[in-house]
Formats: structure tokens, C-alpha cells, sequence
């Protein structure tokens, strides 16, 4: 099942999906036989940018999603009225309203945290001491950052944008409540997390997470990795049928030949810290492991980075026999990594990721050459189908604006629809159920559904390319600790099992 953490939704919570969210999950995903869910990235996101690839730290939680419930409870903690009045409002809005949830859960984090230094605990000097290698990094970063009113480190004066020794140490010093609160945080988000973990083994339920690839420009990584994560060229893709002139993300690259010369001690730690969050890890844009494209002021067309296909062949390998090893896969399973390699995707690419018997992508809509589909029966058995992704519109919008050809073509092709002569251009419950089977019968060895398309519901969790209230705001209608007693949603599980089981496919416990 793929569904954002803060598309949750519980009857304590404060607005947004967190980490006390999910018993009700778990229970309904093994009521549903689905034995592993797929989350967008946790990581700690820029200031006032809710999507959860704005990364501003490759290491670390996003303090957002901290259950305040057991800070409350210990600390005697109490809300004013004006605080509650809008974390009424919050809980009542159909979607995440984070201009209500991020000032109310940042001024409760900061009371506890003023509760929780008059009676410290051991275990956050032993969380400090064991995530020093990150950790205070980031939390001066952050510190800084509030410090300079959110502008981007680049533009920190008096030697901290150089990190000069004399001005880092003056900044621990000014900043040192600042810094310790930023510990704390990612102390508590930790602790929590853990426990997460622990629900989800219970259930019998796999936690795969969503790996980026590259770290906003704004990030303490780039900050402290200037030589590894470089502002020269600006990283983005070529063009190609989806877009013209290609896109142009803005974001750093990364320089390998840097990161060999240091053993890439650093990728080796990221890939280690992340493999200690989940049971696997999707890697986000796996083909930029092989060939970057990056634009600069003699190239504002762009180039690829190394130039030629063996060049970019060898890389890649490197880097993903790299990442495969910071942790070995879940019993069952071919790997603890999942490539996402969607998009315009080179052969070679895919012949190196089926050498090293790495799951790619296949999303069903887009599987498919020159207008014909693949049959499903025939994917590979090392890779992972779904319906759709978190960018993708959802399975009932696809059916309905589809063009009549394609709704043509997949009838032909998928077995599952073969029945529905000529295809409907209503997306009915037949409908919804062959086109579930289709990718639960499929011969992938992983199936991964959207939320929305186990439901039938058309809200999507985001629109690439744009800039919208709507985007990363989706929660799910129903409170998660009801998914097994509401009669509709019960029924919607129990019919998923059964899916699952004709589809021979394994079901939690």
C-alpha cells in the first residue's frame, strides 16, 4: 500500500498524519493481507515547503510528524484557547492546512522541550553522542537558519557561510539552546519512529521508505559538503516527449569523482542511516546513479555527466552494488532497495539493475512501446507493479480521460479486462476490481496500490510542475483507528485479502 504518512488520519492528531497514527493502519493492512507499506520521504523538509522532497537534510526525521499527545501527557502540557479553536479547525479540514498545523506543532514542541530541560533524560545525551556524525551538523544548520530569519546559507555572514572554525564555535555558543531544541526534536521523532517500527513488525507489516536522490541547494549537507554537493551546475533531465527544453530543477549535483576520492565515505553513511529507518528503501531517480544532466553558464542547453554510455554503465553499477550494501533484504525478497526508474530510462540502465536483480518500476499505464501494452503476466519477476504513483493522477481519473484507443488497448491486453468489449468510459466497480486484479495478478514479484485506487477515489497527492495548496495536502476520509470496525472499510479490506489471495500473492499475518 502507498500512502504518505501525512495523509493519515487519527482522532488525536493535530491536522496532519504522525507518528501515533498508525495502529489503525497497521491493523486494517492486516485485515487487507497487504504486507508492506511504501511512505514519501521522513526526512526534515525546507521552511514553509510541504513536499517532502524538499529536503534540507539527507539524514533525520521531519519533526512535523511527532505525536505531541505523549509530550502533553508528560509535561502537563495545555492548549490556549485560540490554540485549540484553530487545532479544531485543523482536525475538521478535509485536506492538510499547514499554515495551522506547523506554527501550532512548533509552539507545543517548544513548551515541551522547556518542560523537558528541567528534567532531562540520559537516553538524549546517548542519542546525541551515537548521531554526532550528523546530528550536530544539522542542528547548528538549523539553528542558524531560524537565527537568520530562513535565508539561505549561501548568504550567512561573518564566516559561517565558509564555516570558518572561529565563527562555527561562536554560533554553538549563541545558539546553544537553539541547537540543543533541534537535538531534542530529532531525539523525540526518533523514539517515536522506533516504536513505529516495532507496530509494524507486530502486524506483520514491511515499512519500505523513499529515498531522494540529491538534497535541496538550502541543506546542511551542502553546507558541510560543498566539494561533494555542488552549486556550480544546476541538476534537472533532458528533453524529451514529456518536455521539450527538459527540465531544469535547480538542485545541486553530485560530484562521484569527489566522493571516490573519499572512499564515498559519505554515501556509504547515507545509505546506512537510511537502511536503519526501513525494511527497504525506494530509491528516487535511480538513473541519476548513472549520468547527471546538469546545465551551467557554458552549457545552458545542458550535457550529461560522464559524457559516454560506457562511462555512465560503470557508474551506476558502482553506485547501486553501493547502495544494496548498507543492508540486506527482507527474507523473501530480491533486494532491500527498489529503483525508480521511470521516465525516459536508458537500456543500459535497466540491463544493469536486472544484473544486479533490482526491482524497477512498472506503473501499468505507462508500460507500454509504441502504443502497445505489455501483458503483465510477462513482467519481469524481479521488479514492482502498481496502478500509479504519488505523481500520478489516480486510476479513476486515468480510466475516465483516457482516450478511447487506450482504454481499447488495455481491454486487448490485460486478461483481466479482456471481458469488457467495447471498454466502458464509466469507471464502475467491475471496472475497479479487474483493473486491481490486473496488477495483482501481474508477474512482478512486489505490488504496491495507492490508497486512492484501492478506494476508487479520484484526489491525487500531487501535480508535478506546479505550485498548488492542493499539492501534498491529500488525507484519507475516515479516523485509521476505524479502517476495521467502519463497515465500508472493513469491507474494502476484507475484499482486497481476497483479491490478494486468487492473485497468489502472500498476506500478512
Amino acid at each position: 500500500m502507498l500512502l504518505p504518512l501525512f495523509s493519515l488520519r487519527a482522532r488525536s492528531d493535530f491536522g496532519i498524519g504522525d507518528f501515533g497514527s498508525v495502529d489503525g493502519l497497521f491493523a486494517w493492512l492486516q485485515l487487507s493481507g497487504q504486507r508492506l507499506w511504501m511512505l514519501l520521504p521522513l526526512l526534515p523538509t525546507a521552511w514553509g515547503d510541504p513536499s517532502p522532497y524538499s529536503t534540507c537534510c539527507a539524514f533525520g526525521l521531519n519533526p512535523l510528524f511527532i505525536d505531541l499527545n505523549p509530550l502533553i501527557a508528560r509535561y502537563s502540557l495545555s492548549l490556549s484557547d485560540d490554540e485549540q479553536h484553530r487545532l479544531a479547525e485543523a482536525r475538521r479540514a478535509p485536506v492538510v492546512r499547514y499554515d495551522l498545523v506547523v506554527p501550532l506543532k512548533g509552539a507545543l514542541l517548544a513548551r515541551a522541550f522547556e518542560a523537558f530541560e528541567r528534567s532531562p533524560d540520559a537516553a538524549f545525551e546517548t542519542f546525541c553522542a551515537a548521531k554526532r556524525a550528523w546530528l550536530d551538523d544539522y542542528a547548528l544548520f538549523a539553528a542558524i537558519s531560524e537565527e537568520e530569519h530562513r535565508r539561505p546559507w549561501w548568504d550567512w555572514k561573518d564566516g559561517l557561510a565558509e564555516r570558518a572554525p572561529a565563527a562555527l564555535q561562536a554560533a554553538r555558543t549563541r545558539l546553544k539552546r537553539a541547537v540543543r531544541f533541534q537535538q531534542w526534536a530529532q531525539w523525540v521523532a526518533d523514539t517515536q519512529w522506533q516504536h513505529v517500527r516495532t507496530r509494524a513488525a507486530a502486524h506483520g507489516v514491511l515499512v519500505c521508505g523513499d529515498e531522494p536522490f540529491i538534497i535541496g541547494q538550502n541543506s546542511s549537507d551542502c553546507w558541510c559538503q560543498p566539494k561533494l554537493l555542488r552549486r556550480d551546475a544546476r541538476l534537472g533531465v533532458p528533453p524529451d516527449d514529456f518536455a521539450v527544453d527538459g527540465q531544469d530543477w535547480g538542485l545541486p549535483w553530485f560530484d562521484f569523482a569527489a566522493m571516490e576520492a573519499e572512499q564515498y565515505q559519505w554515501l556509504k553513511f547515507r545509505a546506512v542511516q537510511a537502511a536503519g529507518y526501513y525494511d527497504l528503501r525506494r530509491v528516487d531517480h535511480a538513473v541519476g546513479y548513472f549520468r547527471q544532466y546538469l546545465r551551467d553558464e557554458q552549457t545552458p542547453r545542458g550535457r550529461f555527466l560522464p559524457e559516454v554510455e560506457p562511462e555512465q554503465a560503470a557508474l551506476g553499477e558502482k553506485n547501486f552494488r553501493l547502495l544494496s550494501s548498507a543492508a540486506p533484504p527482507p527474507p523473501g525478497l530480491p533486494s532491500a532497495i527498489i529503483a525508480e526508474d521511470l521516465g525516459v530510462i536508458p537500456k543500459f540502465v535497466r540491463a544493469v539493475l536486472d544484473a544486479l536483480k533490482l526491482p524497477g518500476y512498472k506503473v501499468m499505464r505507462w508500460a507500454r512501446e509504441d502504443g502497445v501494452y505489455q501483458h503483465p503476466h510477462q513482467y519481469p519477476e524481479v521488479s514492482l507493479v502498481t496502478t500509479g504513483t504519488h505523481d500520478s493522477e489516480t486510476l479513476r481519473d486515468w480510466w475516465t480521460v483516457s482516450a478511447p484507443w487506450e482504454r481499447e488497448a488495455v481491454c486487448r491486453v490485460f486478461p483481466e479486462l479482456n471481458p469488457f468489449q467495447p471498454p466502458p468510459a464509466e469507471f464502475s466497480p467491475e471496472l475497479h476490481e479487474a483493473l486491481l486484479r490486473s496488477a495483482l495478478n501481474a508477474s512482478s514479484a512486489l505490488c504496491v496500490l495507492p490508497w486512492q485506487d484501492v478506494f476508487g477515489e479520484a484526489e491525487r497527492v500531487n501535480l508535478p510542475g506546479t505550485v498548488s495548496d492542493a499539492n501534498w495536502t491529500y488525507r484519507i476520509k475516515p479516523d485509521a483507528e476505524d479502517l476495521s470496525s467502519r463497515e465500508d472499510t472493513a469491507r474494502t479490506g476484507l475484499w482486497l485479502r481476497r483479491l490478494t489471495a486468487e492473485g497468489r500473492r502472500s498476506t500478512a499475518a
